[in-house]
C-alpha cells in the first residue's frame, strides 16, 4: 500500500512574523483572489494601512465589477472586542458594505456576534468571519486555507428585500437570473466570468479587472445595453477618450462614450433597441450581452 502523508497545522507566525507582514501577502492579487473565492465576493485589494480618521484599517478593497467597499481586518491569536470594534469603526468611517475578519483562532462569542449583525443589519451590507489555517504534508511547501465560519444569511436578507420590492423588479431579477443561466452555458463567458448573483435591478455587474470601472449589463423598456462603467475617475475615460480610434478598431464596432458632464461617473456604452416591457428574454439577446461582454473586458483591459 502507498505510504500518506500526514497532514498537519502550522502556526500562522512561522510563516508571516506579524500581522502587517499578514496583510501584505493578502493584498496581492492571487491571494486576496482565494479569500473571495471561499466568501463569494471577487475582491481587489486597493490599499494596506488605509487611513480611516486616526486609525488604519488593514485593507481597504473593492468588489471586482461593483461599486462595493470592502474592509479586511485580521487578527492573531484569540479574536477579541477590540478587533471587531475596529472592524466596525473602519467600515462606517469608509462607507464600506462588505466586512471580512480574518482570524486565526475564533471565539464562540465573536461568532455570535457576527451571526447577530447580520441578522439584524440591511440587506446590502455583509459580515464575515474567516479562519485562516495553514497546512503542510511532511515537507511540502505551506499551504494557505479560508474557512468560512459566519456569513451573512441571504435567504433571511433576500426574504425581508423581497417584501418590498415592484412587479417590474422582480421579472429584473427574473431576467438576470435567466440570462445568468445561459451565460454559464456558453464557454468563453465562462472563462472570463464567474456566476454573478442576479439582483432586482435594471443592471448586471462583471469585472473587467480593474476597482476603477466595472462592465455593466443593463435592459430598460427600449433598448439592451453593456458598457464600461468609471463611477470616480474623469482622467481614466479622458485618457481612454484619446485612444477612442484605436479601442473601437480592436472591438470592431463603435461605442457610445458619455463623460456624463457635471457627474463623478462617466460610461462608455453600446446599446441595441427594441422592446423590453416584459422582461422576457430569449437566446438571441442573451448571446449579444455575452458577445459584447466579452470583447469589452477583452478589449479595455488592455488599456486600463
Amino acid at each position: 500500500m502507498k505510504q500518506l502523508g500526514k497532514l498537519t497545522t502550522v502556526p500562522i507566525r512561522n510563516i508571516w512574523k506579524k500581522e502587517p507582514d499578514f496583510s501584505a501577502w493578502l493584498a496581492e492579487k492571487e491571494n486576496i483572489a482565494l479569500l473571495g473565492e471561499e466568501i463569494g465576493v471577487e475582491i481587489l485589494a486597493e490599499e494596506t494601512e488605509a487611513g480611516v480618521g486616526d486609525f488604519s484599517a488593514d485593507i481597504l478593497a473593492k468588489e471586482d465589477g461593483g461599486e462595493r467597499l470592502v474592509i479586511i481586518e485580521n487578527q492573531y491569536g484569540s479574536t477579541d472586542h477590540d478587533h471587531l470594534g475596529k472592524l466596525i469603526t473602519y467600515a462606517a468611517g469608509r462607507g464600506a458594505k462588505v466586512l471580512v475578519w480574518v482570524v486565526e483562532k475564533p471565539r464562540d462569542e465573536h461568532r455570535a456576534a457576527v451571526q447577530w449583525l447580520n441578522d439584524n443589519t440591511s440587506a446590502d451590507i455583509g459580515v464575515f468571519l474567516v479562519q485562516i489555517e495553514i497546512y503542510v504534508i511532511g515537507d511540502s511547501q505551506p499551504a494557505p486555507k479560508f474557512t468560512i465560519l459566519e456569513s451573512p444569511n441571504n435567504w433571511i436578507k433576500s426574504t425581508r428585500q423581497n417584501a418590498s420590492l415592484s412587479e417590474r423588479n422582480l421579472k429584473q431579477a427574473s431576467w438576470w437570473t435567466a440570462f445568468m443561466d445561459y451565460a454559464m452555458e456558453q464557454p468563453e463567458f465562462k472563462k472570463q466570468f464567474n456566476r454573478r448573483k442576479p439582483q432586482p435591478q435594471q443592471w448586471l455587474s462583471l469585472p473587467v479587472g480593474s476597482a476603477q470601472c466595472y462592465l455593466s449589463l443593463t435592459v430598460t423598456k427600449t433598448q439592451m445595453g453593456t458598457e464600461l462603467y468609471i463611477p470616480d475617475n474623469k482622467i481614466l475615460f479622458n485618457a481612454l477618450f484619446e485612444r477612442k480610434d484605436e479601442i473601437e478598431k480592436d472591438l470592431g464596432f463603435k461605442m457610445d462614450w458619455q463623460e456624463l458632464s457635471g457627474r463623478k461617473a462617466s460610461r462608455i456604452i453600446v446599446t441595441i433597441s427594441g422592446d423590453f416591457t416584459k422582461l422576457i428574454g430569449n437566446e438571441k439577446d442573451f448571446q449579444w450581452y455575452c458577445e459584447k461582454a466579452i470583447a469589452l473586458k477583452k478589449t479595455f483591459s488592455k488599456y486600463i
